[in-house]
């Protein structure tokens, strides 16, 4: 208690790491053997599926007869040696993301408890180690003993071999790019709920959000400019960004709640957030500062001009409005006890100078559903729509801005079913997207006309599960 009010003060430390190393190669190889092969690697199983629009059948391997023909056979085949070798190394990248927080909490009770509030901050530390690629093309070039690149007559550096394989290995290092980064951020927040009467409660809320870049932005891979070539063209330093910052949000946001007698609530709210520091692309001259992070020579490098990505000056709003409806129909007759039913719906709308580049999210959402509960048997029918959402941006020439790639609305309808034989054994029935609905996609731009707007569907029709369980 303070001065009479209840009061609870927390406060804390969590640290976390996380580490993604990853490691692959991408090989393909060329079939040089006697021909008539492949019909003794079908997979006679999966090759007897009809394709849909009156197509015929489709001739599928067998990944284990492949494999079992191949480790049998290996002088069949023959395989590019250089480009595995490439491959191996563009998927070597390593990073590793600490985050350091602590936290202080804080809640307290007003008004005879009617109204409570819980706020706080939090402050985090955040180091990133990262390892990836890197390309050096100067690395295959010939020098002198005092260090200076050797000329041939067409005044291009002469190259220490011209093999490719081992030009690779000269110019292409694994995990030869290392960077780091560190950055500090805090997020307030405060949550306040009001008892307005017994059964309705006003709620309002402020909070902070972070969007981390993903690994690949710190591990990408850096390809460095041929520095001692006098006649190379097109200069520069192509890298992910180290230094570019997480996208921040405050959300600002107010719900009504109402809630019935026995099972059932009806709610609406709203809510606001703006984004800031989006990513974009960017081409422009390299800092010191920049510099250091990849532990690059000022002197040697700053010259060039850098290709990476920074963060937009641009910010985006979105607003929001949502609504759900749930409740036991306790009042129907004896006959009809035990249906329950629910709704809800999500509007969104996006408006700024980089809306834009805020993509990929869906603008209508509905939800609906209804169940029957009964002691041997219990259905359940729900319903998901969700509206048509705008994809990536299309460019090129002869195409006019505001040109994205778009999905189209879909409605799903998915039954579930159990029945109970004895008290713990039932037999049931799962039924996804009962009207085959499919997933189709558009290329639209301003002026596109309707009919040339569809660009392909992808049908995968429904899923059905029957089975039988226990409880023992």
């Amino acid at each position: 208690m303070l001065a009479g009010l209840p009061v609870a003060l927390k406060g804390g430390v969590d640290v976390r790491q996380a580490m993604r190393d990853m490691r692959g190669q991408d090989a393909s190889f060329n079939y040089v053997g006697p021909a008539g092969t492949a019909i003794l690697l079908r997979d006679d199983a999966m090759s007897q599926r009809v394709l849909p629009y009156g197509l015929p059948r489709l001739e599928a391997m067998s990944a284990d007869k492949g494999w079992d023909f191949y480790t049998a056979n290996p002088g069949y085949f023959t395989g590019d040696a250089n480009a595995q070798y490439r491959s191996a190394v563009s998927l070597s990248k390593r990073a590793q993301e600490t985050v350091s927080a602590g936290y202080l909490r804080g809640d307290v009770a007003l008004f005879n408890r009617r109204l409570k509030l819980v706020g706080g901050v939090r402050l985090e530390q955040t180091n990133l180690e990262a390892e990836g690629p890197l390309s050096d093309p100067p690395r295959n070039f010939q020098r002198d003993a005092a260090g200076r690149v050797l000329l041939g007559a067409n005044g291009r550096p002469l190259s220490i071999t011209t093999d490719a394989l081992g030009a690779s290995r000269l110019t292409y290092l694994d995990r030869g790019m290392q960077a780091g980064k560190e950055y500090l951020r805090w997020f307030p927040n405060l949550n306040a709920s009001f008892n307005v009467r017994e059964n309705l409660i006003a709620r309002a809320a402020f909070y902070t959000s972070i969007g981390r870049p993903d690994y690949n932005q710190y591990a990408g891979g850096l390809t460095l400019p041929e520095v001692d070539n006098p006649v190379a063209t097109n200069q520069r330093i192509t890298v992910n960004n180290v230094a570019i910052k997480p996208w921040m949000a405050q959300t600002t946001k107010v719900r009504l709640e109402y809630y019935f007698e026995g099972v059932g609530q009806v709610a609406v709210g709203a809510f606001r957030r703006d984004f800031e520091n989006f990513f974009a692309s960017t081409q422009s001259a390299a800092t010191p500062e920049f510099l250091a992070l990849y532990n690059l020579d000022p002197e040697i490098y700053g010259h060039y001009d850098v290709a990476t990505q920074r963060n937009l000056d641009g910010k985006v709003r979105m607003t929001g409005f949502e609504a759900e409806y749930k409740q036991a129909l306790t009042f129907l007759p004896p006959w009809a006890r035990g249906v329950q039913v629910f709704a809800n719906l999500t509007a969104l709308r996006t408006t700024g100078e980089a809306a834009a580049d805020f993509r990929g999210y869906v603008p209508r959402t509905y939800n609906g559903g209804v169940s029957l509960s009964r002691p041997k048997f219990n259905l359940r029918a729900n319903w998901n729509y969700q509206g048509r959402r705008r994809l990536e941006p299309i460019t090129g020439r002869s195409l006019e801005p505001g040109t994205f790639n778009w999905r189209q609305k879909r409605l799903n309808l998915d039954l579930q079913g159990e029945y109970y034989l004895w008290r713990r054994f039932a037999v049931f029935a799962n039924l996804r997207n009962v009207g085959v609905a499919t997933e189709d996609f558009e290329r639209a731009g301003p002026s596109t006309p309707p009919v040339a707007q569809f660009r392909s569907r992808e049908d995968y029709g429904a899923s059905w599960t029957f089975g039988v369980k226990g409880t023992f």
